[in-house]
């Protein structure tokens, strides 16, 4: 049975391959389904065919093989010369379907009819396919299917036929192009079902033939080639409807559906919804948009239609057998099969660019091993020190860093919560953080309904992937910053500099920057975290301008995705990468290039469209624009302009000047390269941008939501763009040095070069001894999460009482209003602009006046406890030890002073309704979303190449 549908380009090699097989058909019947590139007149034309019969073109192929059943009911008028006849085709016979794209070797019917003689409850014999006409690439050894719908073939992708596959053996089902199967059986289960006209027909076929109680087997030594030519997208027909991946999916979770196990299908059901959601958002990221709407439209057409389903289940169940339905479970694959076909197609996928990043480590770590003992004795140097720095750069720059990060931290690893100075310590799990950014009313501080900062957001989905652990999060950002930001930073001088020494140095000279310390001893997760992500940032900015015009677009995305996450966790540096952006525009524009200049205003606006809400609300009250992630610091007095020269803050464990001038010098000294001097130059942008930021913020002030007192704001992110600047104008001086050096006779360059090298040399050097041997750990300690006696704790836990803790040891008064656990990292961009106005008229009149009327206020506002913990003023307590209602309570008063409320306490209001978020989240979820796809690398599925005659 030959089914022909525009397959002109292969059907003269079939026909004229028949004649020549070791046993013969008896007849041979050859359907036509309205093809219009002459195939009917090629069946009608060959002496191989008995009988043509044509059909429409929409005709599927089952319905085609029962048409042609039909027509060859009478035997044919014509003998056919040369082949033995039959007198047509009776009950007890068997038909071989052969599609128009295939090729059977001469001996396939012999061996195919040997396996079916075999055994009496044997129903179907398939081929062993191979690619057409006559390449070794294996297509299938059998057929089976997997829970999600993938068709599973027995063969790895490209793997040869070595005669691997030769034995005989029971399949789930076979192909339908070279599929022998006993006119009975075909009859008796109704032929392919008409629902699957192309796709699956053959896998629906066998599930049910199996369910029935019959074997399908597949003949080992049995070759046939195959184009696949309808699946492969080689040849267009009503089937597919121009979508062959729609019309296969359709035909793959109609089979799962139709045969499934009565108890398991609603199961399998919402299985099959879930998958097709995350199958379309893998292809959006892949960037395969038309092939995400073919398996959301698959989906919606198989799963919107449950009748369907039930009565193609219903004419299954009436053939089932008991001991036939048992034996389909052991031709099933296993129910792990689909995820691990999952981790093969990401790893594919994202296989590239990954390995940009890892093979560096993997292959240098590999190379470690020694062949044999004989080889690490013989071999000359091969494992020596410099061996290891040549073949493992990446890997020595990220074991020196770790090294000195846990020497540093040493004291910092153990129980309890990272925290002290703008860092709060860490929600319980994940799950604290994700509640906290979709709730749109807060129960911190007074209340509040202002929109959670997108920071949190991203802390959440870090936390999830590391098992839901937050504080683990929490601890390798701030304790293995230097490891972090080093790693970025090598891979972002792979655009900059060519040589391995001079991108090491960059590398370990990053994450040896003195503020980076310095933010990481006072709790600065924003700049911890916006170090770690510049490099990024500015590795897809060069890419932007160097990249033609079919890149830009891509690294458009991928800048603006990064320097979103950069300002998520310091939106100041949103202002400096506008001043950066600005400036490159100019330039783009004075070079005639608009639509590159277009495409970095579009980088620039990305993070105010996928921060949203919360970027208006920075617009709308600027003061946040100066903060960071976590609670803003009151340093006591604004940091010098020299300082600032040399890249220190005056942060607690901040490195002396003579350690961070080494850098400045390097940075100079690399303004005297002439080559370079460009490049040099655009990298002192950097530095005039960061130190200029920091010279205008370092007089602002701006209020704290916690008791109204106002602070300077941290200038660690403008230090850490000059740094970085500076390091990369040393770095491409730097590189390619010794030839500059060689160029000339003797003169300033020689001195010059070894007093930057000397520099630069130092910079590492000492960066390396203040971090592991003289920082100290500054602000930054490990202690409970919240830090009051555990019967607060305890009380807060079970009631709604509150505990107010009030920080006397400035010159002002500051306040914090615990409820729950406590304020946790997060909490603190929830807080509101102006502090609750009742509650601290309440605590000036209680630290003023004394009076008894104050308790009642503090007991209407759920308080139950008042603590000062140390250092404490002296006047505060004894106001308090004075008031009337206040009784003092059992604590160690070296560490704090805790006094009860003597009044009725009245349970908080309900917190205020803000405004539902769930439409922003959607909103910015799809934004996420479409711009992580825009910017991920194309992706690459070329098919087989065929070898398909002219």
């Amino acid at each position: 049975m030959i089914v022909s549908h525009d397959g002109a380009v292969w059907l003269p090699r079939l026909l004229a391959e028949l004649p020549g097989l070791t046993r013969h058909p008896d007849v041979v019947v050859g359907v036509d389904t309205g093809s219009t590139d002459g195939s009917a007149s090629l069946l009608s034309a060959s002496n191989a065919v008995d009988a043509v019969h044509q059909m429409g073109r929409d005709t599927g192929f089952g319905a085609a093989v029962q048409a042609g059943l039909q027509a060859a009911a009478k035997p044919p008028s014509s003998p056919v010369t040369g082949r033995a006849r039959g007198d047509g085709i009776g009950r007890g016979d068997w038909i071989w379907l052969l599609h128009d794209d295939c090729l059977p070797a001469p001996d396939t019917l012999e061996r195919l009819l040997e396996v079916a003689r075999t055994a009496p409850d044997i129903a179907a014999v398939g081929c062993r396919v191979r690619a057409w006409p006559s390449g070794r690439r294996l297509l299938e050894v059998g057929v089976t299917i997997t829970s999600t719908g993938h068709r599973e073939t027995g063969v790895e992708p490209g793997e040869q036929d070595q005669g691997q596959h030769d034995e005989d053996r029971d399949v789930l089902a076979v192909s339908s192009a070279g599929m022998l199967v006993r006119r009975d059986v075909w009859e008796g289960l109704g032929g392919f079902d008409p629902a699957l006209p192309l796709f699956r027909d053959d896998v629906d076929f066998g599930w049910r033939a199996a369910s029935a109680g019959y074997r399908v087997v597949v003949a080992g030594r049995a070759t046939l080639f195959h184009v696949e030519a309808a699946s492969r997208g080689v040849r267009e027909t009503t089937c597919t409807s121009r979508r062959p991946h729609r019309a296969d999916r359709c035909a793959a979770l109609f089979t799962v559906l139709a045969n499934s196990r009565g108890a398991a299908v609603p199961v399998v059901y919402v299985r099959l919804l879930l998958g097709s959601l995350l199958r379309a958002v893998g292809y959006l990221l892949g960037k395969l948009p038309a092939t995400a709407w073919d398996e959301m439209c698959a989906a919606a057409s198989v799963l919107g239609r449950p009748w369907r389903v039930y009565a193609a289940r219903a004419r299954r169940r009436r053939r089932r057998t008991t001991g036939g339905v048992a034996g389909v479970r052991r031709l099933l694959p296993p129910w792990w099969t689909p995820y691990a076909n999952g981790i093969d197609a990401v790893r594919g996928r994202f296989g590239e660019p990954a390995r940009e990043t890892a093979t560096a480590v993997a292959s240098s770590a590999r190379r470690l091993r020694p062949s044999g003992a004989g080889a690490t004795r013989h071999s000359s140097g091969g494992n020596s020190a410099l061996a290891i720095l040549a073949r493992h750069p990446l890997l020595v720059v990220v074991t020196v860093l770790t090294a000195a990060s846990v020497v540093a931290s040493r004291g910092l690893w153990g129980g309890g919560f990272l925290q002290g100075g703008a860092l709060l310590p860490a929600p319980d799990g994940a799950a604290a953080w994700w509640r906290l950014y979709a709730e749109s009313s807060h129960a911190v501080g007074g209340g509040s309904t202002v929109d959670t900062a997108p920071y949190v957001a991203m802390l959440a989905l870090g936390a999830t992937v590391v098992l839901g652990k937050a504080w683990l999060l929490v601890d390798v950002l701030m304790l293995l910053a230097a490891p972090l930001a080093g790693a970025s930073a090598w891979l972002a001088a792979g655009s900059l500099v060519r040589g391995t020494g001079t991108r090491m140095w960059v590398a370990l000279t990053y994450g040896l920057i003195p503020i980076l310390i310095g933010a990481v001893a006072s709790g600065h997760l924003g700049t911890v975290v916006a170090a770690i992500v510049l490099p990024w940032v500015a590795r897809s900015g060069c890419r932007l301008l160097a990249t033609g015009p079919d890149g830009a677009w891509r690294s458009v995305f991928g800048t603006g995705l990064w320097l979103s996450v950069a300002v998520a966790f310091a939106p100041v540096g949103w202002a400096i990468a506008a001043a950066l952006g600005t400036a490159a525009a100019c330039w783009l524009l004075a070079n005639d290039r608009p639509l590159r200049a277009a495409q970095w205003a579009v980088a620039l606006a990305m993070p105010v469209a996928l921060l949203l809400p919360w970027s208006w609300r920075v617009v709308t009250h600027p003061d946040l624009a100066l903060t960071e992630a976590g609670l803003t610091a009151v340093p006591g007095a604004s940091t010098d302009a020299w300082q600032l020269a040399f890249a220190r803050v005056g942060a607690p464990g901040a490195a002396p000047w003579w350690v961070t001038g080494c850098l400045t010098l390097v940075a100079v000294l690399a303004l005297l390269r002439r080559d370079t001097r460009t490049a040099v130059t655009a990298a002192w942008m950097l530095v005039v941008c960061g130190l200029a930021a920091a010279a205008l913020l370092r007089r602002q002030t701006i209020s704290l939501p916690l008791g109204g007192a106002e602070a300077y704001p941290w200038l660690g992110v403008p230090v850490v763009v000059a740094s970085a600047g500076a390091i990369a104008a040393a770095g491409i001086a730097a590189d390619g040095l010794r030839s500059f050096i060689g160029s000339g006779s003797f003169g300033w360059r020689q001195p010059a070069a070894a007093l930057g090298v000397a520099a630069g040399t130092a910079a590492v050097v000492l960066g390396l001894g203040w971090d592991a041997g003289a920082a100290s750990h500054g602000v930054l300690h490990r202690a409970v999460a919240v830090p009051v006696p555990a019967y607060m704790v305890e009380a807060m836990a079970t009631s709604d009482e509150r505990v107010l803790v009030l920080r006397t040891g400035g010159d002002s008064v500051r306040y914090q209003l615990l409820a729950g656990d406590g304020m946790r990292l997060g909490d603190d961009s929830v807080l509101s602009g102006g502090a609750d106005r009742q509650l601290r008229a309440v605590i000036s009149d209680v630290l003023s006046q004394s009076r008894p009327a104050d308790v009642r206020r503090l007991g209407a506002l759920g308080i139950g406890y008042v603590v000062l913990p140390s250092p404490q003023a002296a006047t505060a307590v004894s106001r308090l030890d004075a008031v009337a209602g206040l009784t003092r309570t059992s604590s160690d008063r070296a560490v704090l002073s805790g006094w009860q409320v003597d009044a009725p306490l009245v349970s908080p209001a309900v917190l205020p309704v803000g405004p539902r978020r769930d439409g922003w989240l959607l909103l910015q979820s799809l934004l996420w979303l479409g711009a992580g796809v825009l910017a991920a690398p194309a992706s690459r599925r070329p098919l087989p190449a065929q070898d398909v005659p002219a």
